[in-house]
């Protein structure tokens, strides 16, 4: 299977689906379902999807995945230990917190989402070739949101109104931005595929002239985003990429960064700022606002949350700051889930993130040649800790962190059972002289 994110490319496509087989397309649907979303602006804050869009295209999507995975249903068996294991206690969770949600019925379609993708990936993991159908899975994943970051971008160049935003960017006056992607989603997007094509272009899977071209095509997306935690994301992942192939260069990279960063602060600062207000920019976007509202909504519910999915939900709609009142989320992942689910979520989701960081830093040691699946370690934390990442509700994040997991949980299997067939070398036992010479 040829690795590219060129959403055109109709070879991967099929080359990805074929290898991926009904979990692929499970988990194709899945995606549209959670990606094709409009906010509806009647409603109380964008928060709120357009009721008629989830009829009509989520709960279809998420029916047909689960009717596709129930076609076959077969789960790989699964240890304590494994990351899966963990993603597996925290979807259950998240499920059973409908008994006491806020929310039930926005539970309920949230699980469920997390429950069928975790089954897409648990049933991949029980093929014959396991490692491969998670590569393919990982394929389908960057294309269908490449594809959708694409769409974006094109009806921001032909000046569509509704994709078309009145911020400015890193490089341009106004952003791209869609119904159903906003432009901190293109550009968070858009750096996750930069990402993956510099750990495959590292680990040599991908010739210099392929992956300079691919890397075009995702500046091109990026360079109209409206994101600056997708810069801070990209940097840093790039810095890693750069010590994972020379500790040496790594380290002066590292350094060359902090010398540039202090001596252009002030610059750096204003040009990130743009048109928007000292208040709101030292407010991370009103961010900080409702991080301290939420801290406040947790203390009333330590436990076990207002439910999974509806914490950030809970704590806007009780905002008197209208600014602060129609934003999406909290902007947090582990306030959204210290909300939701309360402290016994929040280590759950905290140790599942941890472990798979641990596990997939020391994999990219061993296996080079999955750099690319385990590069995307460090986007998750960033999306988590700047928007809901893995620990708020389902999104792309959460397919590409059951990628990392998975991978992770195989290819540690693969070297326990190596160690374990490993034939032992026998040793005859040493004759004293006393003992041959008595017979």
């Amino acid at each position: 299977m040829r690795f590219t994110i060129y959403p055109w490319h109709m070879k991967s496509w099929r080359s990805a689906f074929r290898i991926a087989g009904l979990p692929g397309v499970a988990l194709f649907f899945l995606l549209l379902g959670i990606m094709l979303q409009i906010a509806d602006v009647t409603g109380v804050g964008a928060g709120h999807s357009d009721t008629k869009l989830l009829l009509l295209i989520r709960a279809p999507a998420t029916l047909l995945a689960f009717l596709i995975l129930l076609y076959r249903p077969r789960i790989a068996p699964l240890r304590v230990t494994d990351i899966r294991f963990a993603y597996a206690v925290f979807a259950i969770l998240y499920m059973a917190s409908t008994l006491w949600s806020a929310q039930p019925v926005s539970t309920v379609g949230k699980s469920t989402e997390l429950l069928l993708a975790g089954l897409v990936f648990f049933e991949a993991s029980r093929s014959e070739n396991p490692l491969e159908k998670v590569e393919a899975l990982r394929q389908i994943v960057l294309l269908t949101i490449s594809a959708i970051a694409m769409i974006t971008v094109i009806g921001f160049l032909m000046r569509i109104h509704a994709f078309v935003q009145p911020r400015a960017g890193l490089v341009s006056q106004t952003t791209a931005q869609a119904p159903f992607l906003s432009g901190n989603g293109l550009g968070y997007i858009s750096s996750a595929l930069i990402l993956v094509v510099l750990a495959e272009w590292q680990a040599r899977r991908l010739q210099a002239r392929v992956a300079l071209r691919e890397l075009a095509f995702a500046l091109v997306l990026f360079s109209v985003s409206a994101s600056r935690t997708s810069f801070g994301i990209l940097l840093l992942t790039i810095l890693i990429v750069v010590f994972k192939r020379s500790k040496v260069i790594g380290t002066m990279a590292v350094g060359a960064v902090l010398l540039s960063a202090l001596e252009f602060w002030n610059r750096i600062v204003t040009h990130l700022q743009g048109n928007e207000s000292a208040s709101n920019f030292e407010t991370l976007s009103g961010r900080t606002l409702v991080w301290t509202a939420a801290v406040r909504q947790f203390e009333r519910h330590p436990f076990f949350g207002v439910g999974g999915g509806i914490g950030g939900k809970e704590v806007i709609v009780h905002l008197q700051d209208m600014y602060a009142a129609q934003m999406s989320s909290l902007h947090n992942g582990f306030l959204e889930v210290l909300t939701g689910l309360g402290l016994v979520g929040f280590v759950i989701g905290t140790y599942m993130l941890v472990l798979a960081t641990w596990r997939a830093w020391r994999a990219w040691e061993t296996n080079p040649e999955y750099a690319g699946t385990y590069v995307l370690i460090v986007h998750v934390w960033m999306t988590t800790i700047m928007s809901t990442g893995v620990l708020g509700w389902m999104g792309f994040e959460v397919a590409l962190f059951l990628c990392i997991a998975t991978n992770a949980d195989l290819i540690r299997r693969r070297a326990q059972m190596a160690k374990a067939l490993a034939p032992i070398p026998a040793f005859w036992p040493q004759v004293k002289v006393e003992e041959l010479q008595l017979h």
